[in-house]
């Protein structure tokens, strides 16, 4: 028998991690390039909360956590590689590095999944992927 899904709560893979009223020590993106075009502006998020590193991503709907014994490196494409994972120092361009967080809320949206970042400065960040791709809303 068929049975329909919950589209109405998110779909979680791995921990969700205690990060309520903790300082953000680090926010670096991993963007996604393909022959010279950006394809995704945030294909990992690396968040350094208490000197550990979580990352945040999705595939699909679904909202993916881990933690990290590595912390974000970049390594330049060859000269005949299409693909480039540049990163990005998302937490001191927008002043949210050393912030406290506020909220960290997961929503459901149409064709994906989004986590909301709400910081003690007032700032919020939000990491939307639809259709299997991720922007960053401020």
């Amino acid at each position: 028998m068929f049975q329909k899904m919950d589209t109405t709560e998110p779909r979680i893979n791995g921990e969700w991690p205690d990060v309520l009223n903790k300082k953000l020590d680090e926010l670096i993106v991993q963007e996604y390039w393909y022959a010279g075009k950006q394809e995704e502006q945030a294909n990992v998020v690396w968040l350094k909360i208490n000197g550990a590193w979580l990352r945040l991503y999705f595939d699909s709907a679904i909202i993916f956590w881990r933690s990290s014994e590595n912390e974000p490196s970049y390594s330049a494409p060859g000269p005949n590689e299409s693909h480039n994972y540049p990163l990005r120092n998302l937490g001191a361009e927008l002043r949210v590095r050393d912030q406290t967080i506020v909220k960290c809320e997961p929503t459901v949206i149409v064709n994906g999944a989004q986590v909301t970042l709400s910081f003690g400065n007032g700032r919020k960040l939000t990491f939307k992927s639809v259709n299997d791709s991720t922007t960053i809303e401020t």
